[in-house]
């Protein structure tokens, strides 16, 4: 309570007398100070292990309610996830059927609308497996002749080289492979229109309605060879007419088949023989490129057309009959 000069003053003053009451009283209030002190000290130690206590069984039970959730959440997670991809299966999936040529002669595909396609070598072609029901869309890579049947409710499209072609009930070739840079769209009878499907269409939609009218398309979607413009002729002229040639392309209108035949022969240097003289009473009409088409796809399609067929022989010549029925 004293520093050392005080206290030994108060030793030498009295040995043996008692302390003044003002000394007292400084004494009891300096030790009543010292134990309130000491027990804020106490009180304030308590409170904050209390608080520490407090929180960290917050903390716990934080801890426990977030581990419980997240356990929840894996459980429910995987059962909705599976069930929303089922869903989407069920609406967004389609089913196609494929069909895919890689044979060296021409597959003829029965359509369940009852249409043919004869599909040529190299070549495929998809369609949805509601085709009978639904709309009649067809996506063809490579060449395919289509004998289409007539359904006026549901038009027939056949997509292939960013085109579309739709008709009701016709036939016609289309032909996506030459030089893999060109699309064809020739017609042989009935009705077709040919529209583009990028999404800057490169021409306006065209319509085909005359046997042997045509299309080449360039890989940007050209028109490289526009329908040639109808022309009035005398009646006789197709006694006379003669397949007329630029470049390498024949271009033939209403010509008799002997006459094609014999043309045929000289550019392709393959003899061809007609084995029912019926035969030559028809006349076709088309363009046919001999540097970009092979003697059996030109063939074929005119046996199409025309309802005949062709053999070959061991000599390489080609003879041609009407079909059977």
């Amino acid at each position: 309570m004293f520093n050392d000069t005080e206290w030994r003053r108060y030793e030498q003053a009295a040995d043996d007398s008692a302390p003044s009451k003002k000394m007292a009283q400084y004494i009891e209030s300096e030790i009543d100070r010292d134990e309130r002190q000491i027990l804020r000290r106490e009180i304030r130690l308590r409170r904050s292990n209390h608080m520490i206590q407090v929180g960290i069984v917050a903390a716990l039970l934080l801890f426990i309610s977030f581990q419980l959730w997240q356990q929840s959440q894996r459980v429910e997670q995987p059962a909705a996830l599976h069930y929303a991809q089922q869903d989407s299966a069920r609406v967004a999936v389609p089913r196609w059927v494929s069909i895919f040529n890689d044979g060296d002669q021409i597959d003829t595909v029965h359509l369940p609308d009852q249409s043919t396609v004869h599909l040529f070598a190299q070549s495929s072609l998809r369609y949805g497996d509601d085709f009978a029901v639904a709309a009649r869309d067809i996506y063809l890579e490579g060449k395919a002749f289509f004998d289409v049947e007539k359904d006026t409710k549901r038009p027939f499209s056949v997509y292939a080289g960013a085109t579309k072609t739709t008709a009701l009930g016709t036939s016609f070739t289309i032909d996506t492979r030459r030089e893999k840079q060109h699309t064809v769209v020739e017609l042989h009878n009935g009705k077709i229109v040919v529209a583009s499907t990028a999404d800057i269409p490169a021409f306006e939609n065209i319509i085909l309605d005359r046997k042997g009218a045509n299309l080449l398309l360039d890989a940007d979607m050209q028109i490289v060879r526009p329908e040639p413009e109808r022309k009035e002729k005398p009646a006789r002229l197709a006694e006379t007419a003669a397949p007329t040639q630029t470049g390498s392309q024949l271009y033939m209108e209403n010509i008799p088949l002997p006459d094609v035949f014999a043309t045929l022969e000289e550019a392709y240097q393959t003899d061809i023989h007609i084995q029912d003289e019926h035969i030559r009473t028809i006349q076709y009409t088309g363009i046919i490129d001999p540097e970009k088409e092979s003697l059996v796809d030109v063939l074929t399609v005119i046996c199409l057309i025309n309802d005949l067929h062709y053999d070959t022989h061991e000599d390489g010549s080609f003879h041609i009959y009407f079909r059977k029925r």
